[in-house]
């Protein structure tokens, strides 16, 4: 018994020297949670406040301003239930946005007195502009842009209205570049603004500066000008200068302002808060040089563009030239949804207004007020039969109507019957002008299921937003051709066309450059500039030999000359043989 007591009682002991670690924790816990008297609060809560508020915003060197954290926590604590105003963090990120978002917010300044027609001053009409809505819709299909973004488009657009003369504006899309992206916007201006525009430059090409002397000329002219005195020891004058007669081919001029591809106008911004920025007309040589190079977008405006074949112009004309190509190529719409007003005047009008405009394609169409959406089945149908072309062809020539590079060729009809007149032999006399074959293209409206195909790539995909819920579905079209382009048709009887990509046409292979032209030959070819060995010693002195004077012929007696040697000889041959 006494051996079993003192075991025991050492076994109590060392267990009432062992820490309990939960024990302590929980009476920690509780005396941190000990109210105060005078307020009410604890320090457990202070401290998991002040602690939470710190990791939400991991300042830098935290320890140096701790109790910076504590005074303010109390403060908003014991602040008063009247005032609402809460201070917070704000990144720098944030609040550089916010202050950008505040000057689109700003309200427009009041318009100037002007004795305009009332008409005139009518801002364009922005109700169809409800990007939010666009967003919406942009979404269900894995499209669209941030929030922030859309919001600052639709605001800044409604700055844009007021300060240009725009007749419709529209959200183009967005092109992605390296260092910079553009938001695109694309505008209609009034038609008193196209015609402003045509005169400014008719005058600037009327009064192009004439070429300036070359180098060359100006030292031929100074070295004429000092040779003329008698005691100049200036050199003669240099020969003139080669002209080159060459004459390159006609360049195709450029569609006037309002017209084909500079129907519209367009501008761009790089960014929230960034100013709009118009893009300049496009010209033909910029569309066919943009279809043989493939360059990508810096995202900046004044980048000079170092191709081959030559870019005529910096990356904001190969933008506005990338712009033109993917309008025309993908903006699509419902068929049925635009029309030329034929049905309006009835059956068998359509005809008529062919043969009245002269068999040219129709360029302008309007809205059809009896429109009747087709069926999503329709819409989704993989023939695309159920969708059109809203935007002109683009020629091989770089232009949307055909320009004539040839003579004018105009009564050729009448030259051919007066030829027969006359008869053949005065007709082939007369040189036949070379005739120019006309480029054309399919017209406006022409169904997607007429489009040509990139071996053995689709030109469009068709799909619906959703499989299980298909009374809610949206079609949306995809071009495969030009990476980025989508139309979306909605269920409120209204379609989206939309761009979001790098501005780059697909291609199956790799991209490679045209090769560099041919180098020309310097002069012809011919038997007097071939090169041939150098003779040697032994045939210089042959052909010194054989090139030196005849020797002058002997006179015998009489005046009478002298005959040669050899005749003599050959007769003594002969009589000999004749014995």
């Amino acid at each position: 018994m006494l051996f079993g007591y003192s075991v025991t009682q050492n076994a109590g002991e060392a267990a009432e020297e062992l820490p309990n670690n939960e024990a302590e924790f929980f009476n920690a816990k509780t005396f941190l949670q000990t109210a105060s008297g005078n307020t009410g609060d604890n320090l457990y809560d202070h401290l998991t406040e002040v602690l939470n508020r710190i990791l939400a915003e991991r300042p830098e060197n935290v320890i140096d301003f701790f109790e910076e954290y504590s005074r303010k926590v109390k403060e908003r604590r014991y602040r008063p239930l009247t005032d609402r105003l809460e201070d917070c963090y704000i990144t720098p990120a944030a609040f550089e946005l916010a202050s950008h978002m505040l000057r689109a917010l700003r309200p427009l300044p009041a318009p100037a007195p002007s004795t305009l027609d009332p008409e005139d001053l009518e801002l364009a009409d922005m109700s169809r502009n409800n990007l939010l809505e666009m967003l919406f819709y942009l979404e269900q299909a894995g499209l669209g842009l941030p929030r922030p973004e859309m919001v600052f488009v639709m605001l800044s657009m409604r700055q844009l209205v007021a300060a240009k003369p725009i007749a419709s504006i529209r959200f183009w899309g967005k092109v992605l570049g390296t260092f910079q992206n553009y938001l695109v916007l694309e505008a209609e201006l009034k038609e008193e603004e196209y015609v402003r525009r045509n005169e400014e430059f008719a005058e600037q090409t009327a009064q192009l500066p004439s070429a300036p002397m070359s180098q060359l000329d100006e030292a031929l002219a100074h070295l004429s000008l000092a040779g003329e005195g008698a005691t100049s020891k200036v050199p003669r004058a240099l020969p003139a200068e080669p002209q080159i007669h060459f004459l390159p081919p006609a360049e195709a001029p450029m569609e006037p302002s309002g017209v084909g591809l500079n129907k519209k106008a367009y501008f761009v911004c790089p960014g929230i808060g960034e100013p709009w920025t118009e893009l300049p007309d496009v010209s033909p040589q910029q569309i066919r040089v943009a279809r043989q190079i493939h360059k990508a977008f810096s995202g900046r405006l004044d980048t000079p563009i170092q191709t081959h074949p030559e870019f005529p112009g910096q990356e904001r004309h190969l933008l506005r030239a990338q712009i033109a190509r993917i309008s025309s190529a993908t903006l699509v719409a419902p068929l049925g949804f635009y029309t030329f007003g034929a049905e309006e005047l009835g059956e068998g009008a359509e005809e008529e207004e062919e043969e009245a405009a002269g068999g040219e394609p129709k360029t302008v169409y309007s809205p059809n007020p009896h429109y009747q959406p087709p069926a999503l089945k329709d819409l989704l149908d993989s023939s695309m039969s159920f969708w059109v072309h809203t935007a002109p062809y683009i020629l091989p020539q770089g232009r949307t109507s055909w320009w004539n590079p040839g003579p004018d060729l105009e009564g050729a009809g009448d030259e051919e019957d007066e030829g027969e007149q006359l008869g053949e032999e005065e007709q082939e006399e007369e040189p036949k002008a070379t005739r120019v074959e006309p480029e054309s293209g399919p017209p406006l409206l022409t169904p997607l299921s007429e489009d040509a195909s990139l071996e053995t790539t689709n030109p469009w995909t068709v799909r619906p937003t959703a499989s299980v819920l298909d009374m809610f579905s949206l079609a949306v079209v995809r071009s495969n051709l030009w990476p980025g382009g989508h139309a979306l048709a909605t269920p409120t009887s209204g379609f989206y066309n939309v761009y979001i990509g790098d501005g780059l046409k697909y291609m199956q292979t790799n991209f490679t450059p045209l090769p560099l032209p041919a180098v020309q030959q310097e002069y012809p070819v011919g038997p007097e500039v071939l090169e041939v060995l150098d003779p040697s010693g032994q045939e210089e002195e042959q052909w010194r030999i054989d090139h030196l004077p005849k020797p002058k012929p002997q006179l015998g007696e009489g005046g009478e000359e002298a005959e040669p040697e050899q005749e003599e000889e050959e007769e003594d041959e002969e009589e000999d043989d004749e014995d």
